[in-house]
């Protein structure tokens, strides 16, 4: 079979200039001018439309930041750190929502809601409750019936609805020693237990359809509810979509290259999974914060800390340890791991903005395009010797990947055109290392990397 090439027409449809960069940043001042917001993708599409400037949203909004014209704003997706409401014991934390419910007699729909109690850890449903709306009485019957069958739980999760927050709730709460958990932003977890239970008992029921047509009609109705439902859960003993139970799955044959081709993924994966030296530095990192500042922890949130921290910067982590020192000097109480990881991302993301709008500066601001424009057309027709050793003491020195890149590939188009003149290499080559040679400004290692790249062009 034959690869499929696709080719890659990046930058060529549309190519930018200094000229089209000026046409741009005088339209997005005339908007400011105005006193008018810039939204990038009607901008674009206007740039399209009236200046037939075809351009993408990203190579728009890069251009404007280059130049000034927007805020800078990156969007890179992180681990967020939390601290997991998951349960280790059974009748710690027990869930409690209500959802509605609707039952078909006929023609006629009649509404129910049902408070349902579901324990966090086993996802056991300990109590229910049935009535025309959701109210601080049936919530209150809900626990009553739970503290009667499995005891107190330690404490109750739910949302803020007018019934879970009523006086009357809170005081049975309080009386029976229960802590209360409202659900919160920034928890996976939060009030899903219960609405995961509410999607599958609607999931399993289905529709509640009952013909009352007669009395033998609807007997078959309550018995044809009965026997879907007990079908439906019957069948769930099957993992996931699989086609076989799991007994039967365990059963089938497996030959031996299939095995070897299982064994060598999983080594493989624990070589990925492998902590290399800059991660354990930031796991250093967050343990001594942890040890000196005496931070009170959960095993379950040093395993998420530990996970979150591998993605930020080691440099981004030491300023925000300093930010964290000053910050709970003044304030003890904020001595949290929370508040911690909440100073670390603000200062992650001024370094992500900042290293795009420098991005952005050197690839699309417009005094730079037109100084390195003005570089390339001065620039005589026939390249000579010293043209490409000047151009790769700016790569050598450049402090920006842009305008390191541009001037490389630069040196390597004259150094192309220049071969075309030589029929042996080997003369070419000597004039390139004469007069690196005769350059004093450059330091040994500069030297050496020019002739690297330059050994690169030839070959």
């Amino acid at each position: 079979m034959k690869p499929l090439l696709v080719p890659d027409n990046r930058g060529k449809d549309f190519k930018v200039t200094p000229e089209i960069v000026k046409r741009i940043v005088d339209k997005a001042a005339d908007l400011k001018k105005q006193e008018k917001r810039i939204r990038i993708k009607q901008f674009t599409a206007n740039l399209r439309k009236n200046e037939s400037i075809k351009l993408s949203t990203k190579t728009v909004r890069e251009i404007l930041i280059a130049n000034d014209m927007i805020d800078v704003r990156s969007r890179k997706k992180r681990p967020k750190f939390y601290q997991s409401l998951c349960q280790r014991i059974p009748n710690s934390l027990l869930s409690i929502d209500g959802s509605e419910f609707t039952v078909w007699l006929g023609d006629s729909a009649f509404k129910f809601n049902v408070e349902l109690s579901v324990d966090v850890n086993t996802f056991a449903h300990t109590a229910y409750s049935i009535a025309e709306s959701e109210t601080a009485r049936e919530i209150i019957n809900v626990l009553e019936a739970h503290r009667k069958k499995w005891g107190v739980p330690i404490g109750i999760l739910s949302d803020s609805g007018s019934a879970n927050l009523s006086e009357d709730v809170r005081s049975y709460i309080k009386e029976h020693g229960m802590e209360p958990v409202p659900v919160g932003p920034g928890n996976p977890k939060g009030n899903g237990t219960d609405e995961g239970a509410f999607s599958q008992i609607k999931q399993a029921i289905g529709d509640i359809r009952l013909d009352m047509s007669s009395q033998e009609t609807l007997a078959r109705s309550i018995l044809d509810a009965l026997i879907s439902l007990y079908i439906h859960m019957r069948n769930r003993l099957c993992l996931h979509n699989a086609r076989c139970t799991p007994a039967e799955h365990m059963a089938r044959p497996v030959t031996e290259k299939q095995r070897s081709l299982e064994r060598q993924k999983l080594k493989a994966h624990n070589q990925c999974r492998a902590i290399d030296e800059d991660t354990q530095l930031k796991l250093d990192r967050l343990n001594w914060v942890i040890k000196y500042h005496e931070i009170v922890v959960t095993p379950e949130a040093l395993k998420r800390a530990q996970h979150t921290i591998k993605v930020y910067n080691l440099k981004v982590i030491g300023q925000a340890e300093a930010a964290f020192v000053k910050s709970i000097e003044r304030k003890s109480e904020r001595k949290t791991l929370p508040y911690f990881f909440g100073i670390l991302r603000n200062i992650q993301q001024e370094h992500d903005d900042e290293a795009l709008k420098n991005y952005c500066r050197e690839r699309y601001n417009h005094q730079i395009m037109q100084k390195l424009e003005r570089q390339e057309n001065s620039r005589p027709d026939t390249a000579t010797v010293d043209d490409v050793l000047k151009m790769l003491i700016q790569a050598v020195r450049a402090n920006g990947r842009i305008v390191k890149d541009l001037a490389v590939r630069k040196a390597r188009e004259w150094t192309h055109d220049l071969m075309r003149a030589y029929n042996y290499i080997g003369s070419l080559k000597k004039k390139f290392s004469d007069a690196l040679g005769n350059l004093t400004d450059l330091s040994m290692e500069q030297k050496q990397q020019s002739w690297e790249l330059i050994e690169q062009f030839l070959d």
